[in-house]
């Protein structure tokens, strides 16, 4: 009587399809400057993808500090701070609420993300008081 050769049975995990990194930097660059963002927002954008992790995260207390920024950026503090919150609103990262946040003198993490589709849908895009004439 012949046995049938013994195939050895792969694991679930080896069979399981190889997940796609979360972020990918270059991708979510491209999103960044062909978003409606004003420049400085993008700029800022720019300079956190640079700082980010394979991941694209930025751990707390880590170069995403408002001040690290706007030296990086060349900006002064308050175009730092607004854009990171216009980043924020527009859905390009995620980061903590500051009203839970403690202590305040680290800077929260931040973790680049993608805008829904319906969030960029749902841009106007850039005003300009000259467009409005």
């Amino acid at each position: 009587m012949t046995e049938a050769p013994v195939r050895a049975i792969p694991s679930p995990a080896a069979m399981a399809p190889r997940p796609r990194p979360a972020f990918d930097r270059a991708r979510w660059e491209a999103a960044d400057m062909a978003s409606t963002l004003r420049p400085y927002a993008r700029l800022v954008a720019l300079v956190l993808a640079h700082s980010a992790g394979p991941a694209g995260y930025l751990p707390p207390d880590g170069p995403q500090k408002a001040r690290r920024v706007a030296e990086r950026a060349r900006l002064n503090l308050n175009q730092a701070r607004i854009s990171m919150h216009v980043l924020e609103t527009a859905g390009f990262l995620q980061r903590p609420a500051a009203e839970t946040w403690h202590p305040t003198d680290i800077a929260r993490p931040i973790t680049l993300t993608f805008p829904s589709p319906a969030a960029q849908a749902a841009d106007p895009g850039p005003t300009h008081p000259e467009a409005e004439r």
